[in-house]
């Protein structure tokens, strides 16, 4: 294990996902975006947002029938801002669209200096498919720009490859063709790049709960830090005062009572009323004082400083669909939970730290520290991928965004002001994850 403070940049999540909050009938269906930058243009190896990257390469690919376009190992062509020449390859196209310092090969692009391996469930615009396999004559490797998913269930994506004249952008493609781009789809991995960023877009789907134990659901534009919808209060209660609570999707809560049983709450409708259906019973043993879930899979519990790690294995969980019981670590002992990403956890202590956390297995975990003071006065911190809202007890609800929320580091933490001054009277509150 590993707790030493460090500035690593690792990937975050990617064009939003999110479920549309003004009524469940419509937020059956997730929508996948890729939004404007909400950032300024990056800098020359700089964190970049997923959608300048896409945006840079859609520059080259305008641009593919230019005589300064042709395929060559060995020419460069500026992009499209002319911050800097790249090479006209696979390669260098991959290199542009992060806007790079440097010209790495498809070889170099899979180093950790540059990239982190994902799954390829986990692709998301802006991240590499890079076949580095030497089993071809002539040149075998080559790198490919995921551009994104084309439905749902993940079976259908398109991307871009310059690895000839013109370059092209492919779709339709799927994991089950035999080759994509000309070489072997099985021989290609995926990767994402350290310094991608996400775009602070769409809405922090928010529930609370009032001291009498009646659910709150309210809706906040992340971007501009706006309320537009809610508070809408039910009129029913759980029947007990939950200790601990986490979002597990749009219309799915697990909460716990002060005896320790866990719960699945399922709301039928936060639109113009809160409604929600008896909660089921799962199981005994829940004594966590905090929970989170990160959108993946992941369920992570704190009771008495240990943090332990679960996995759900269904968007509306049973008991058994609830597992894994991993004791991560002792001494975890956290103010507020929230997650950040896949395996990131993020929280505040009693002294005011602001500490995140990234989660790998039993005993194996990295702390840094985002910020050395003032955090006590929050009693409730969630996070909406790069973008963290702040609960006071008085009821003023803050915002924040951190550029990167997976590279444990501070310095790109930045107050955006209050989404309201007073209000938000719950004592205990979750948000979707991305």
């Amino acid at each position: 294990m590993s707790n030493t403070i460090a500035s690593r940049i690792i990937a975050v999540t990617a064009a939003a996902l999110s479920a549309a909050t003004l009524g469940l009938v419509a937020a059956t269906a997730t929508t996948i975006a890729v939004p404007a930058p909400a950032y300024a243009a990056s800098s020359i190896g700089g964190n970049i947002t997923r959608s300048e990257i896409l945006t840079r390469a859609t520059n080259w690919y305008s641009r593919r029938h230019d005589s300064d376009m042709t395929y060559s190992m060995t020419a460069f062509t500026w992009d499209g801002g002319h911050t800097r020449q790249y090479r006209r390859d696979c390669s260098g196209f991959v290199g542009m669209a992060w806007h790079l310092a440097s010209d790495p090969n498809t070889q170099g692009l899979d180093d950790s200096a540059y990239t982190v391996a994902i799954s390829r469930s986990d692709l998301k615009p802006g991240d590499l498919l890079d076949d580095t396999v030497d089993n071809d004559p002539g040149y075998p490797f080559h790198a490919i720009l995921f551009g994104g998913w084309e439905d749902s269930a993940k079976t259908r994506f398109w991307y871009y490859s310059f690895g000839g004249t013109p370059m092209v952008k492919v779709t339709g493609a799927t994991f089950s063709q035999s080759t994509l781009s000309g070489h072997p789809t099985s021989q290609y991995r995926a990767f994402r790049y350290k310094k991608v960023v996400d775009d602070v877009s769409g809405t922090a789907s928010i529930y609370g709960f009032l001291t009498d134990g009646r659910m709150t659901y309210t809706a906040v534009n992340v971007a501009t830090g706006d309320r537009t919808h809610g508070a809408v209060v039910s009129t029913s209660t759980l029947g007990f005062v939950p200790k601990a609570m986490a979002t597990l999707n749009f219309n799915t809560l697990l909460v716990t009572n002060p005896g320790g049983q866990l719960f699945r709450v399922d709301v039928i409708t936060n639109n113009e009323s809160l409604v929600f259906n008896a909660p089921v019973l799962l199981g005994g043993g829940w004594t966590h004082d905090l929970l989170a879930y990160d959108g993946h899979g992941s369920l992570f519990g704190i009771a008495d400083g240990t943090l332990r790690r679960y996995t759900i294995t269904a968007t509306k969980p049973a008991a058994s669909n609830i597992t894994s019981n991993t004791v991560i670590d002792n001494g975890f002992t956290l103010k507020t939970l929230t997650t950040t990403g896949t395996g990131w956890i993020l929280g505040t202590t009693s002294s005011g730290l602001l500490l995140s956390y990234r989660i790998r297995g039993a005993g194996d975990w990295d702390r840094y520290e985002l910020r050395g003071s003032t955090w006590q006065v929050f009693d409730n911190l969630m996070a909406r991928g790069p973008v963290y809202f702040g609960h006071r007890p008085e009821g003023s609800m803050h915002r924040y965004i951190d550029d990167n929320p997976l590279d444990g580091n501070g310095s790109d933490l930045t107050g955006e002001g209050l989404v309201d001054e007073a209000g938000w009277t719950q004592y205990l509150l979750s948000v979707q994850p991305l």
